[in-house]
């Protein structure tokens, strides 16, 4: 017991109590500022979005949101990291001098970092992507769940998290902004009367308009572009319905759903490869 007494005291002595204390105040005033200064940008940035009413300057105040919070986050450290080595007693001066120093000799390197901070500002100040938007970029298609003055974070449907460097993109392809299609191919034997068949689908696209689940993610009634190809053993009418973003995939399952029902219905019929075998007479 008295040597761990004897060890502790040692221990302590060794210890600068003021120096302990110090830090461990800077320490709680990071974590304080790291929590006031994100409520501070959140709340700013949230008052504004309240505010609007379009869903796409919505999309992009959010981005702004969150690479400002990143951006703050990092200056924080950076000063707070500083003052604590400091007050450990560390010159800083041979460290920024080596840092000097190696930033000419990977200045090469460092050409990559800045090519994608300035794509990166490019991307958002424009509003290319914004947070929950569904985008291809680099033939990776995704929804975006961050984006940052470096990269792109996008997650797949089946739920892989891709990470694409802002200076690898070069064409991007937004699938959720302003507005979206529900493209639909509807095949029909050649026995069919098309301009029936055009009509049904023309009254099924009305009907699923004016349903109440739907109509506020519909923009405009249905377009039938008519008969667009024959196949081997179909032909396929074509028709889009204009949506709001992302809800281009819900209204096309939706849909070919009603088309299902109203051709068993109506007795017009959906081909499907088949294949005849003749069994030789013996």
């Amino acid at each position: 017991m008295e040597s761990f007494n004897g060890f502790m005291t040692n221990l302590l002595g060794k210890v600068d109590i003021m120096l302990l204390c110090k830090i461990i105040v800077e320490l709680i005033l990071f974590a304080l500022a790291l929590n006031v200064v994100n409520k501070l940008i959140s709340r700013v940035f949230v008052k504004i979005i309240l505010k609007l009413k379009d869903l796409e300057t919505k999309k992009q105040y959010n981005t702004l949101r969150l690479v400002s919070m990143s951006v703050a986050d990092t200056v924080l450290i950076l000063f707070f990291g500083t003052n604590i080595l400091q007050d450990l007693g560390i010159d800083m001066k041979p460290i920024l001098a080596t840092a000097g120093v190696l930033g000419v000799a990977v200045g090469f390197g460092a050409q990559r970092f800045v090519q994608d901070v300035i794509a990166g500002l490019n991307i958002l100040l424009t509003g290319q992507i914004r947070v929950g938007d569904v985008v291809k970029v680099q033939g990776v298609a995704g929804t975006v769940e961050r984006v940052t003055l470096t990269m792109v974070v996008l997650r797949s449907y089946e739920g892989c998290v891709h990470y694409i460097r802002n200076g690898l993109i070069d064409i991007i392809t937004n699938q959720t902004r302003d507005f979206s299609f529900a493209v639909l191919d509807i095949s029909v034997a050649y026995k069919e009367n098309i301009p029936y068949v055009m009509q049904v689908l023309k009254e099924t696209g009305d009907e699923l308009k004016n349903d109440s689940e739907f109509r506020e993610k519909i923009l405009d009634n249905i377009e039938i572009l008519g008969l667009d190809s024959f196949d081997e053993s179909s032909i396929l009418v074509k028709c889009r319905i204009k949506t709001y973003p992302q809800f281009q995939w819900e209204v096309k399952r939706k849909f070919n759903l009603m088309i299902k029902e109203r051709f068993d219905k109506e007795g017009i019929e959906i081909p499907f490869p088949q294949i005849v075998v003749n069994k030789p007479e013996v």
